[in-house]
């Protein structure tokens, strides 16, 4: 890995949500990821910012906890041999 993203999950806000004709009720849930802080904000590129529901962010959340896994086993054992 040639760089570091710094990712960052804002706290929903209990007032914001979006409400559909049907009843449901969705807590949108705002990813953003950066750079490395310490780089000097002139010369950062924007931050990305997604939005996500909850069912989302626990299906990224498990991918995410899957990769960890695969590589934690990866350092363990020295590689895919």
């Amino acid at each position: 890995m040639s760089g570091y993203c710094w990712v960052h999950a804002a706290d929903p806000d209990p007032d914001e949500f979006e409400e559909y004709p049907n009843g449901i009720r969705v807590q949108p849930i705002r990813l953003v990821f950066r750079d490395d802080p310490e780089i000097p904000i002139w010369h950062a590129p924007e931050p990305a910012v997604c939005v996500i529901d909850a069912r989302r962010a626990r299906q990224l959340a498990f991918e995410l906890l899957v990769i960890a896994e695969h590589a934690e086993h990866l350092e363990r054992t020295g590689g895919l041999r």
